[in-house]
């Protein structure tokens, strides 16, 4: 339903994209009778009382990063996403990687996980196995938002070495 009445959400021009800003203006009017009008502020109440699902659809689907605007490219990389971690944030993923870190490390001491270990993951067809369906959706989802792959990677040094450890993750979750 935003989707479809993208414009009446929209903020002032030359704005193109709704904002929470926007959102709330639509939200604090009043109910008019009219029902299409009516169900544009339920709407925009109902999404206010929902900052999670504000922030998933806010998330861009190059990069990964909220900032707090909504075009109709991000409302549609959330409606036509199949991944069922699109409503986790960043901590969230990152926690996630934490959990499952010994499931995606390599190597016999499994000190770390290489980023390629994600892309090759991702590339990959659903098993039926939902230990192995839930890695290859987690990283899918870390595909899908590089500027949190970026921060995985040597959140200690400047130089980026494509491995993540876990006290990078731990350092991400404070």
């Amino acid at each position: 339903m935003l989707l479809d009445n993208f414009d009446a959400f929209k903020g002032r021009w030359p704005s193109r994209s709704v904002t929470p800003q926007s959102l709330k203006k639509m939200a604090d009017r009043q109910l008019t009778g009219n029902p299409t009008t009516d169900n544009q502020i339920r709407l925009a109440r109902e999404l206010l009382r929902r900052p999670g699902l504000i922030q998933a659809l806010d998330r861009n689907g190059h990069t990964g990063a909220v900032d707090g605007r909504l075009t109709k490219g991000d409302i549609g990389s959330f409606i036509f996403s199949s991944n069922p971690l699109k409503l986790k944030d960043d901590k969230e993923i990152v926690q996630d990687v934490l959990n499952h870190f010994y499931g995606l490390a390599d190597g016999f001491w499994k000190r770390d996980i290489k980023l390629s270990r994600f892309k090759e993951l991702a590339s990959e067809t659903l098993t039926g196995n939902p230990y192995t369906d839930h890695l290859i959706q987690l990283s899918r989802e870390i595909m899908a938002r590089p500027e949190l792959k970026g921060l995985m990677d040597n959140v200690f040094m400047s130089q980026r070495d494509g491995r993540i450890s876990r006290a990078e993750l731990m350092n991400l979750l404070r």
